[in-house]
C-alpha cells in the first residue's frame, strides 16, 4: 500500500506542472520532448478489491499526461462573439468594396463621356486647322502667282524703260545733229 501511495504522490506532482504549463500554453506532449527532467511514467495499479473478490470495480485513474477538465474543452463565449464580429467586419468591408466599385464605375462612365466630348472637340479643332491650312495654302499660292505676275510686268517695264532711254538718247543725238546742221547750212 505504501508503494501505491508513493506512486500516486509522484503522479500528482507530475500532473501539477503539466497543468500549469497548459495554462501557459505549453502542451504536455511538447514538454516531454524538450524537458530533460520530465519522465513519462505510466503506472498500473492493482486494485485491492481484485485480490479479495475477483471483481474489479471501476476506479478513476488520473492519466499521466493530464487531460484538461471537461469545462475547459468548451469554447469560450467571447470567442464566438469575436469570430462573429470578424465576420461582420468582413461583410462590411465587402459591402464597402462593392460601394467603392460602383462609385468608380460611375466616375468611369462620366470620364468616358467627357473624353468623348474632348475627342469630338479635338476632331473639330483639327478639321478647322486643316481647313485654315488649306485656305492659307491657297492664299499663299495666289500671292506667289501675283508676285510672279508683278515681276514679269516690272521686267517688261524695265525693258520698255530701257527702250525709251535708247530712244531718248537717239532723239538727243538727232536733236544735236539737227542743231548743228542749221548753223552750217546758212553759210
Amino acid at each position: 500500500m505504501e508503494v501505491e501511495e508513493i506512486y500516486k504522490h509522484q503522479e500528482v506532482k507530475m500532473q501539477a506542472p503539466a497543468f500549469k504549463d497548459k495554462k501557459r500554453g505549453i502542451s504536455a506532449k511538447n514538454q516531454g520532448a524538450h524537458d530533460p527532467d520530465y519522465e513519462n511514467i505510466t503506472l498500473a495499479f492493482r486494485n485491492q478489491d481484485h485480490a479479495k473478490g475477483g471483481h474489479s470495480r471501476p476506479t478513476s485513474q488520473v492519466p499521466a499526461q493530464g487531460q484538461p477538465p471537461s469545462d475547459s474543452t468548451q469554447v469560450p463565449r467571447w470567442l464566438y462573439r469575436a469570430i462573429l464580429s470578424l465576420y461582420i467586419l468582413l461583410a462590411l468591408a465587402f459591402v464597402l468594396c462593392i460601394i467603392l466599385l460602383a462609385f468608380i464605375m460611375m466616375k468611369n462612365v462620366e470620364m468616358s463621356k467627357q473624353l468623348l466630348g474632348f475627342k469630338t472637340e479635338l476632331w473639330n479643332v483639327s478639321n478647322s486647322m486643316q481647313a485654315c491650312e488649306e485656305r492659307q495654302e491657297e492664299v499663299w499660292k495666289s500671292v506667289q502667282s501675283s508676285v510672279i505676275m508683278v515681276r514679269s510686268k516690272v521686267e517688261k517695264l524695265e525693258m520698255q524703260l530701257a527702250g525709251i532711254r535708247n530712244t531718248d538718247t537717239k532723239v538727243q543725238k538727232i536733236l544735236e545733229l539737227l542743231q548743228r546742221k542749221p548753223q552750217s547750212s546758212p553759210q
